[in-house]
């Protein structure tokens, strides 16, 4: 064979070859990217998966708690469903919380007063915020001496002359502004589902002490005692206080007349917050709800509920 002709065949097997080369790269590539395309969509399947695993697990968990029968310490609240499956249910009593639609509807104007001036603040204030929050939630247009109604606004449509539906509402209220300053946690007193009944088995010192006027040392005393030894809520060694009398005696209070406690105090919450956590693999997921109906009770209503 003439040389031009042998390298004329050898530059077409190289060619050939290349081509072969260059359709072995596209064939990989196409399988890689089939591949990666095939593993993103197992791997959304098995998000996806976890993720209905997790909402049937909390939904599950919350129908439990409804209960009206299931206590805050139950068994039945925490649970290992597989290896990688489980859910803890926190139960607390909503009641340890002041509602300030009661307060201010049943006119309960000195508790108001004993807290914010616990929180600090001078009686003149004091009182015309509370005048202010009257004003906001009441259906009327007549303005008290030192209260707020539209023109003090001059926004349509506010105060909205109707109970307030949310604690962060109630920082909408003319002067709420000087409360945030002298007491930045405010929001963790109140609960628009508490009774306005306030339970000393579920609330916190301080604010036992503002609305009964007591020492925040006996106060903290009635805290203790009421955890037990081991210092935590809704455990063995637990010892609630059954009654008003000995609650009466620790924090040293004078009652001024036969059932002035029982209309502050309580030992005993009908509402409750529930808190569910669960995981399911490396998935976390939270669900809060407020029951309403106490222990034994025979029924409870769902006041509210959302994702955290």
């Amino acid at each position: 064979m003439p040389s031009g002709r042998r390298l004329r065949s050898r530059r077409e097997q190289g060619a050939a070859l290349l081509a072969v080369l260059w359709v072995i790269a596209l064939l990989i590539g196409l399988v890689a990217g089939a591949s990666m395309l095939l593993l993103q969509d197992i791997d959304l399947a098995a998000t996806k998966r976890q993720v209905f695993r997790a909402r049937m697990l909390s939904e599950q968990a919350l129908a439990i708690a409804m209960n009206p029968d299931v206590k805050p310490d139950d068994p039945l609240l925490r649970g290992q469903v597989a290896d990688d499956e489980r859910y803890l249910v926190e139960m607390t009593g909503e009641d340890g919380l002041l509602n300030p639609n009661t307060l201010i509807l049943r006119e309960d104007r000195q508790t108001l007063l004993n807290v914010f001036k616990y929180w600090g603040m001078e009686l003149q204030q004091a009182n015309v915020l509370v005048d202010r929050m009257i004003d906001w939630v009441d259906a009327d247009q007549f303005q008290r001496i030192t209260g707020a109604e539209s023109k003090a606004y001059g926004r349509n449509g506010m105060p909205y002359n109707r109970p307030f539906r949310s604690i962060e509402e109630m920082a909408l209220v003319l002067g709420m502004d000087e409360v945030e300053v002298a007491y930045p946690q405010w929001r963790t007193w109140f609960s628009v589902y508490a009774d306005g009944i306030l339970d000393v088995n579920e609330a916190r010192p301080e604010i036992i002490a503002a609305v009964t006027g007591a020492d925040i040392r006996l106060a903290q005393n009635l805290r203790t005692q009421r955890l037990g030894r081991d210092g935590l809520l809704n455990t063995e060694d637990d010892q609630p206080f059954q009654d008003l009398v000995s609650v009466q005696g620790i924090l040293s209070l004078s009652a001024a007349q036969p059932g002035a406690l029982e209309s502050i105090l309580k030992v005993r919450s009908n509402t409750y917050r529930i808190l569910v956590k669960v995981e399911v693999g490396d998935l976390k997921r939270e669900l809060a709800a407020v029951r309403r109906g106490g222990l034994n009770e025979g029924t409870s209503a769902l006041l509210w509920m959302g994702e955290r």
